[in-house]
């Protein structure tokens, strides 16, 4: 992807949305309203954010549908460039429940150097021979302290399923993909194998339910207090038993890129409401993703309200042997929920540089992936359609592409500003 001709095309898009956009700014919002609980139950998010504006109503409004979440605690970078503040102000008025720590405001100070409130690294520091991996350190200790205060505080409140995920990543059903190789506990297994198949073939296996709900919730809330049959391998069974487990409120889920590969347009745009642009929606655009047998390191959902009172141990497996499996990577197979993880398009992405963007899309093989935009797989209906029906379309429009739109100029306006001092 050339990031120039991007850039281009931005402009182009800009001049020609940019009166209208600027008509639906966040401004004169209405007044928050009393968090919103749906039933059986709503979700929590806890999220780390910096300069992630442009991406950021698509996750929110994606994750309010298909959860549904409802609270919210985000850490914003006090480094930041742009405040999400105005964003989150407009999620509240649809019954959001939000809390914003900025500056630091929940960090607890380590032993070293570097996990210290006030570090502020200069020119010296970065002449040390292992400053990198200082920062590195730093920034792995920011997401403990913030994940931990996190946890803590929903608990405090009795909340349950909450997502450890960031801002370009999309927590999904894991439905089965024709195309996965052999399953990862069946080393050189054939009859292993078949097993498992004749479990998906044959419509008993929990994965073949997935389109049976509507929800995370409603689907989580269909498992619990149900039991594995006697005699039958829990991998094999049509009940998903990992949710209700005392000894493990924390769940390793399989992470996997999706590139910036673009799809046929006509494609993306079908299930989308009129007046909604496909290209302006990560989930929607991008479509061609790593194979399931090629997992990033994984990501968790947590109890809250079951979860340990420490330090959480790093953002991939949060509480070591209280999370499922043996590491951070998991039997994909197993699970009823996986991790979309995108790139994301150039707009999206700029601040981090052209660099990084092109070594992220280097992806040798890819595979076709239809599923993240469906919120109900027989109605072929895309979360976004459920979006609008639940808060109407002209709000709809107002939280997700308008918002989007406005976001992508002002940081165009930074980049020029940038350009301008050169």
């Amino acid at each position: 992807t050339d990031g120039n001709d991007d850039t281009e095309q931005i402009a182009y898009q800009l001049g020609t949305t940019f009166d209208s956009v600027m008509r639906h700014a966040p401004k004169d919002l209405a007044k928050p309203v009393k968090e919103d609980r749906p039933l059986p139950f709503s979700w929590s998010a806890c999220l780390l954010i910096k300069d992630n504006n442009i991406i950021l109503p698509e996750w929110l409004a994606y994750h309010y549908t298909v959860l549904p979440l409802r609270r919210l605690i985000v850490g914003v970078d006090p480094s930041s460039n742009f405040d999400p503040q105005p964003i989150f102000d407009m999620y509240a008025t649809i019954g959001m429940n939000i809390t914003v720590w900025k500056n630091h405001s929940y960090w607890i100070d380590g032993r070293k150097f570097h996990e210290k409130k006030e570090f502020h690294p200069d020119e010296d520091f970065y002449k040390l021979e292992h400053s990198y991996r200082y920062i590195q350190d730093r920034l792995v200790y920011h997401q403990k302290i913030f994940y931990s205060q996190c946890l803590r505080t929903l608990k405090s409140e009795n909340r349950t399923w909450t997502t450890v995920i960031d801002t370009d990543e999309y927590l999904a059903f894991n439905y089965y993909d024709p195309l996965e190789r052999g399953v990862t506990w069946c080393v050189n297994n054939a009859t292993c194998d078949e097993e498992y198949l004749d479990t998906i073939r044959g419509g008993t296996h929990f994965r073949t339910k997935l389109n049976q709900s509507a929800t995370a919730a409603e689907y989580i809330a269909k498992n619990v207090g149900q039991k594995v049959p006697s005699g039958v391998n829990p991998r094999l069974s049509s009940v998903d038993d990992k949710f209700d487990n005392p000894d493990e409120p924390c769940i390793v889920l399989s992470r996997y890129l999706f590139v910036s590969k673009e799809s046929d347009k006509e494609g993306i745009q079908r299930g989308v409401d009129e007046g909604f642009n496909a290209t302006n929606f990560n989930t929607l655009r991008f479509r061609h993703r790593s194979s399931l047998a090629v997992a990033q390191t994984g990501k968790c959902i947590v109890d809250a309200s079951r979860s340990p009172s420490n330090l959480i141990k790093g953002p991939h497996r949060l509480y070591g042997k209280e999370c499922t499996g043996g590491n951070a990577h998991v039997h994909n197979a197993a699970m009823s929920f996986r991790v979309h993880h995108y790139v994301g398009s150039w707009e999206s992405f700029r601040l981090r540089g052209e660099k990084l963007f092109k070594e992220r899309n280097n992806l040798h093989s890819a595979v076709v992936d239809n599923t993240t935009p469906q919120y109900s797989s027989p109605e072929n209906l895309t979360w976004l359609s459920q979006f609008v029906k639940l808060v109407g379309k002209e709000k709809a429009l107002d939280l997700t592409q308008r918002i989007h739109l406005h976001e992508v100029w002002e940081l165009e306006k930074k980049f020029l500003k940038l350009k301008f001092k050169e």
